[in-house]
């Protein structure tokens, strides 16, 4: 593949490393210029526009890491691929999560230069689509915004992806996303949940097997690792894995090779890893359920998806998006149960809910009734959602409104907190603005 025109800026304090690069891309007829630290490179680039900056990350007056804060900030169109002598785990994570498409390793190999030059000029037009760009993720907040825009991080980059959050959460649907909008987009995402397959076949399972080579084995079997081969897998439950099944993960994180059951000779595939798991990591490693080392090779960026309590004003979008397009609406009363519900089972459970209420309408509007609420666990889970703890304090009467309950939450708290917004907030597990509005609305002011 060659691209006559474009431009790549080389940033490098040593000239020998500096000059290798320049002659393996003048070589392919880019125009190639050389600056010797961070501040160069963004006086050329003030100077000139270019198609792709390659910079080591350990450079004096101004490092890599600081250069790429400035292309986020001024430059976000422009993809950047990052040098690193000696592969550091904390460097390379910090130029992935500042925006970096690549990174390798001093001193690069011609084809594998080759390589990531090609992917990161070809993926050039998905950069900057940072809020539009994952049409998948529904939302407005600030939590799913950032979510979205690591999406976008991911996709462009070639890195293994590590994705933490609750159950319900869209682990899936963000690991489908960031396939979906990368250079691995033609090739296929195949899904494994480890919690539900064998461990004594988990060999077969991962590396695939050759016809005879156990008792039921009647035919070869391909493998998780050769279907997704040129494409993703998607690793679900990863904390179900046992050590020793982490330890052959990671050889072939490592090695890029597998070897069916059976068979003679190891098979070369190329695979990109995208692990989910419902619990924190950190204390999976401080007690031997994860390897650190395979933590590490996975977190290339690590996405933590917000409950659905954390993005409450993605709500309402999320359950008018669930109704499809049906010409349904909400009463008044059912969208305010839906925005005040605790949510334990998060975005999944807001989905049952909202479609079990779409059928049970019969194509009418959809009301309060319609909402099957009262199977939430309102005094487990959902206990720190917003209003449920101030609102269990609050004497109830048959016949009270929503409406009503809310406003007693409310004033419930603000006599807890001796009139204090900012703990009240706290308490009623919203932001200070939200209060501020709903002290407005219902003339709780003075």
């Amino acid at each position: 593949m060659s691209f006559v025109s474009h431009r790549i800026l080389i940033v490098d304090d040593e000239r020998s490393a500096s000059d290798y690069l320049r002659v393996l891309l003048e070589e392919r007829d880019f125009e190639v210029r050389t600056t010797a630290n961070g501040i160069e490179a963004l006086i050329a680039l003030e100077n000139q526009s270019y198609d792709l900056v390659i910079s080591d990350i350990r450079m004096p007056q101004m490092d890599g890491l600081e250069l790429l804060e400035h292309l986020k900030d001024r430059w976000p169109e422009v993809p950047a691929i990052m040098l690193t002598a000696n592969e550091s785990v904390e460097d390379v994570v910090g130029a992935i999560q500042l925006g970096a498409i690549n990174y390798l390793v001093k001193p690069a190999s011609p084809a594998s230069l080759s390589s990531a030059v090609d992917k990161a000029l070809v993926s050039r037009p998905f950069r900057g689509e940072v809020s539009g760009a994952v049409p998948e993720l529904i939302g407005a907040s600030k939590a799913i915004l950032e979510v979205r825009h690591k999406v976008v991080m991911a996709a462009r980059s070639d890195v293994h992806i590590l994705v933490t959050g609750d159950t319900g959460t869209g682990k899936e649907l963000v690991s489908r996303a960031i396939h979906s909008h990368s250079s691995l987009s033609t090739g296929p995402f195949i899904a494994h949940n480890c919690a539900l397959a064998p461990t004594e076949l988990f060999e077969s399972e991962f590396f695939g097997h050759r016809k005879g080579s156990f008792t039921g084995a009647d035919r070869d079997h391909e493998g998780l690792l050769r279907q997704a081969d040129g494409g993703v897998l998607f690793l679900d439950e990863l904390e179900t894995m046992t050590m020793p099944h982490q330890a052959k993960l990671l050889r072939v994180i490592d090695d890029g090779e597998v070897r069916p059951v059976g068979a003679e000779k190891s098979q070369v595939v190329s695979v990109r890893f995208v692990a989910a798991t419902n619990r924190d990591p950190r204390p999976m490693m401080a007690d031997g359920s994860l390897r650190d080392d395979l933590y590490y090779r996975l977190r290339g960026i690590e996405i933590n998806l917000p409950t659905l309590r954390e993005r409450r004003e993605d709500i309402p979008l999320l359950a008018v998006h669930f109704l499809g397009d049906d010409a349904l609406e909400f009463s008044t009363e059912a969208m305010e149960a839906l925005t005040r519900a605790p949510w334990p089972g998060n975005v999944r459970q807001l989905r049952n809910i909202v479609q079990g209420a779409k059928a049970a309408s019969g194509g009418a509007r959809i009301t309060l009734t319609h909402l099957s609420l009262e199977t939430m666990d309102l005094d487990g889970e959902g206990a720190g959602a917003p209003l449920e703890t101030a609102a269990a304090a609050v004497p109830l009467s048959r016949g009270l409104s929503l409406r009503e309950v809310e406003r007693r939450a409310i004033v419930q708290a603000l006599e807890d907190c001796s009139g204090n917004r900012t703990r009240a907030a706290k308490l009623l597990d919203i932001d200070r603005s939200t209060l501020r509005r709903k002290i407005q609305e219902y003339g709780l002011e003075g």
